[in-house]
């Protein structure tokens, strides 16, 4: 057994050694004349331990000499002196002598060492092999000792090291045995010579540590001097060591520059093969740059066919890239011992198959954009033989749509396993792929309802024959329940899709004439109650904000008047025509010198229409006579204009106008009904009905106004709604509503000043009404024929504010009910709603008359509840009345604690443009907030504010 006399455990015992207490053991005595020997011998140690460092050293380079000899003769010595201690354990302890360095000249001598008991007499190679087999026990015993020097050279190689003091013996594991028994030493030292021993030894270890650190293994040394002069064997051996060696150090230093090299150029591939179809891609942009402003060129041949190739090269490289990962065994071995990488090389592969899904979806659009080519050179509306639109398109237009879908399907698949952020993109990249991400589910759901309504859109633009619809143009400023008073109609016939010559009439030409059909009519019976004017007919006709209910009325109305038969109704509000106007441009007028534009488009036509001045120019260059059919005469031929203009209007500007078409269907700017059943269900199906919402899954409030004194002032009041909602624990919702009408006169009005609004607000059925007040009771005040109304208040609580002075109605239009009609009228007081019976199946209603001089604000307030409709969730679809802009303000605020639903508080404060879903946001999961925590459930609700 090897002994390494340098373990650092060793040095651990010896430096927790006290050296004032360093016990010497030796073995026993057998004669007077070995004493004398083995005292000789312990004063040559004494004198050589002087340089500690050197004798260590020198034993340590002979111990290595006998290496081999020495490890055999050293088992042996370990195994006679675990017989030794074996024997020593039970015979029980005994006393021992405590030999001590050779004393310094100057000193005194100490006292001589305790007598030790008799022995029995040996010879003296049994003695010192004794010596020697206790000297190795000793450490053994974990007890710090010095033996006497060893005659022989092997022990005292052996023996020199195990007298350092702390030396530990490794077999198999490290063991503590009981200490040896000890006695007084024989000699104390002074302390101030312990001390400098102590320190000298100190800096030995020292510098024995520091040569440790410092020296180089020995072994590939001497295997070197081996192969080189070394014996025949020995210098085979040495070789085929060293050989091995560097096989060991040589093959995983290769192994690994192949393998990096192998990434790298794995690495180098993949990442060109992606640059390269990504920049193929990219070339689709310069090829179709500018086709944003010019539609049109999406169909030009040679682009399309540039296309072509560079989409067939990017699916090609994506393609590429896409196998490399997949069969590459240097990346799933990566993965396997590394996987870590994992995301990397699943987000790569996953941005690979979006790339290929890209290409594809681009090569099936390219044939259908080249048989659709022919059709989009030249106008595109004007009246042709040849058709623009057939069924044949159709079904292609479908079957691509049925094509790309499933590689629209498998990029939002794709993108599931796609980390942006696993993929070397710069910060740039990344947002503009995450916006073409964030748009695929809507581009899935805009083609799904294109696939649906193809059909739909077939029957509309007349495929299989030709369709006629009535138009009708509503003037906002004299606003009515669809969005605005229609006094003017004509007949559009559409042809495989190509618009026929189109012309506006003036509906006085059929209803104010003395042979009226709608002489005695009476409004339908849902609203008759207070519909206030006789001989209801066409122009009447929209008094449901509920378009297909209206639609019908108005197609019985139209067919009653004129005994023409159409297949549905488009209403028109002003906004359209200028979104139309703002598309191709202002236009001139033939004979009125006038250039009509989005912006001064409602004044002129307010103009011509009302006006004195402007009627009389419709008589001079019209050449009419009568004032009252000369009034509209400009509106007709503005509208005859505008729409040769955009009959022969280019592919880019009909494209344009398209879109801006399918935006105004979604606010009720454009109005549709037909009378084919299925059309108009796809129609109220996809949001294009501009249907009143009657769902019982959400909460629901439609406010509809209606201008009814033949007044042109709805220009002029601004619609302010605020309503607070506060939710219960079940989910219900009380309704505290403010609707505020202001009446600012700052044009001209064209008939009465005042502003007499039959307002009506639509909620859920099973709406509870609360309380109201600020409607028109019918029951006069002040003014008119009674006594004047107070200069500056009249309702007790602020209803109606006006300047001082200015609380006066004022003249009304002649109505049914109203005996008087050139008399002024007086203020009535006001209360809650007088109609509480809705005219719209599904829906409860709260409505009343709301009168609102010039210049002056009134407030309607109305409460009402809303019981539980869709536990744990709430929501409310607010919608907007066509032709109306009314700024909204909605506060939701949850119950208290709002953990009971786990919604916080929510304020929209908007102008409304469209109908508007407002949800509350869910609390965060983070912990339940119970009634137990009220103060932190009150931080993450919105503040409650006062009404």
């Amino acid at each position: 057994m090897l002994i390494n006399s340098n373990h650092p455990k060793r040095e651990e015992a010896a430096d927790q050694r006290d050296p004032q207490e360093e016990p010497a053991l030796t073995s026993p005595v057998p004669s007077e004349e070995a004493a004398k020997g083995e005292g000789a011998q312990v004063e040559a140690t004494a004198s050589s331990l002087a340089d500690e460092d050197t004798v260590k050293l020198q034993s340590m380079a002979a111990a290595r000499a006998v290496e081999q000899r020495a490890s055999d003769e050293a088992r042996a010595a370990i195994e006679r002196a675990a017989a030794a201690w074996s024997s020593l354990l039970r015979a029980g302890p005994a006393p021992v002598t405590f030999p001590t360095a050779a004393p310094d000249p100057a000193d005194k001598p100490g006292p001589e060492p305790m007598a030790p008991e008799s022995r029995p007499e040996e010879p003296a190679e049994e003695g010192r092999k004794a010596a020697f087999s206790e000297a190795e026990t000793l450490p053994l015993a974990s007890a710090p000792a010095t033996v006497t020097a060893a005659t022989s050279p092997l022990a005292e190689a052996e023996t020199l090291p195990l007298a350092t003091a702390g030396v530990a013996i490794r077999q198999g594991e490290q063991q503590a045995a009981p200490p040896v028994a000890q006695a007084p030493a024989p000699h104390v030292q002074q302390p101030t010579e312990r001390k400098q021993k102590s320190a000298a030894r100190e800096e030995v270890r020292t510098r024995r540590r520091s040569a440790r650190g410092l020296r180089p293994p020995q072994w590939p040394g001497r295997l070197w001097k081996q192969a080189r002069y070394g014996t025949g064997r020995q210098r085979l051996k040495a070789l085929v060591l060293l050989a091995i060696l560097l096989l060991g150090i040589g093959l995983p230093i290769v192994s690994g520059l192949v393998v990096g090299l192998q990434a790298y150029l794995t690495y180098s591939t993949l990442r060109g093969q992606a640059s390269a179809g990504v920049e193929h891609l990219l070339a689709l942009k310069t090829i179709f740059n500018g086709a944003k402003a010019h539609p049109s060129s999406l169909f030009e041949a040679d682009k399309l066919n540039q296309a072509a190739q560079e989409l067939q090269q990017a699916q090609q490289s994506f393609a590429e890239a896409r196998d490399t990962i997949d069969h590459s065994a240097l990346i799933h071995t990566v993965l396997a011992f590394l996987p870590q990488y994992r995301l990397q090389v699943s987000s790569a592969r996953a941005a690979t198959q979006i790339g290929v899904d890209v290409s594809a979806i681009g090569l099936k659009l390219i044939p259908v954009a080249k048989s659709l080519a022919p059709h989009f050179q030249g106008p595109l509306l004007s009246n042709s033989s040849k058709p623009l639109v057939t069924q044949d398109m159709l079904s292609l237009l479908g079957a691509t749509i049925d094509n790309i879908m499933p590689s629209l399907r498998d990029i939002e698949t794709q993108s599931q396993n796609l980390s942006l952020a696993a993929l070397p993109l710069s910060s740039s990249q990344r947002q503009q792929v995450q916006q073409v991400l964030q748009i695929l589910p809507v581009l899935q759901q805009s083609l799904s309802q294109a696939r649906q309504l193809l059909d739909a859109a077939g029957w509309l633009l007349g495929v299989d024959k030709p369709r006629t619809y009535l138009v009708q143009t509503m003037d906002r400023s004299e606003l009515r329940p669809s969005g605005g008073f229609t006094g003017q109609y004509g007949e559009l016939t559409v042809n495989a899709g190509r618009i026929a010559p189109f012309s506006l009439k003036d509906i006085s030409f059929v209803e104010y004439t003395a042979s009226s059909p709608t002489l005695g009519q009476l409004a339908p019976e849902p609203y008759r109650s207070w519909w206030p004017f006789a001989n209801w007919g066409l122009r009447d006709s929209n008094l449901s904000a509920d378009f297909p209910t209206t639609g019908q009325l108005a197609i019985q109305a139209y067919q009653r008047e004129t005994g023409r038969h159409v297949d549905g109704i488009i209403s028109l509000t002003p906004f359209f025509i200028e979104h139309v106007l703002q598309v191709i441009g202002p236009i001139t007028v033939p004979g009125y010198n006038e250039t009509i534009t989005a912006l001064n488009l409602e004044d002129r036509l307010h103009f011509y229409q009302l006006d004195s001045e402007g009627v009389r120019k419709q008589q001079i260059v019209q050449h009419v006579d009568d004032s009252s059919q000369a009034r509209k005469l400009f509106t007709s031929r503005l509208a005859q204009t505008l729409l040769d203009r955009v009959r022969h209007a280019p592919p880019d500007e009909i494209l344009a106008i398209a879109h801006e078409a399918l935006y105004d269907l979604k606010t009720k700017d454009i109005e549709i009904y037909v009378t084919d059943p299925r059309v108009e269900q796809l129609l109220i199906q996809y949001g294009y009905g501009a249907q009143m919402d009657r769902s019982t899954s959400h909460d629901g409030l439609y406010i509809v106004q209606a201008n009814l004194n033949a007044t042109k002032a709805s220009q002029y009041v601004r619609t302010l709604i605020h309503d607070v909602v506060t939710l219960d624990a079940n989910g219900g919702a009380t309704h505290y509503l403010q609707l505020r009408l202001a009446y600012t006169d700052t044009g001209p009005v064209y008939g009465y000043d005042t502003y007499r609004d039959y307002v009506r607000i639509y909620v859920p059925p099973n709406s509870k009404f609360l309380s109201g007040d600020g409607f028109d009771s019918g029951t006069p005040l002040c003014g008119g024929p009674l006594p004047a109304c107070n200069a500056t208040v009249v309702y007790p609580h602020d209803e109606l504010m006006c300047p001082p002075g200015q609380y006066q109605p004022g003249a009304a239009s002649p109505t049914l009910s109203d005996e008087n009609p050139g008399d002024w009228h007086p203020l009535d007081s006001v209360g809650p709603p007088t109609n509480t019976v809705s005219d719209v199946p599904g829906r409860a209603m709260f409505g009343g008359w709301v009168v609102v001089p010039k210049n002056c604000t009134m407030t309607v307030t109305l409460s009402w509840y809303v019981p539980p409709l869709n536990k744990g969730h709430y929501a409310l679809l607010v919608q907007r009345q066509a032709g109306t802009y009314p700024e909204l303000d909605v506060t939701i605020l949850p119950p208290d604690p709002c953990s009971q639903l786990n919604l916080a508080g929510t304020h929209v404060d908007t102008l409304l443009s469209s109908d508007l879903l407002i949800t509350p946001r869910s609390l965060s999961t983070g912990g339940s907030q119970g009634h137990g925590q009220a103060a932190s459930t009150q931080s993450s609700c919105y503040p409650r504010v006062g009404v």
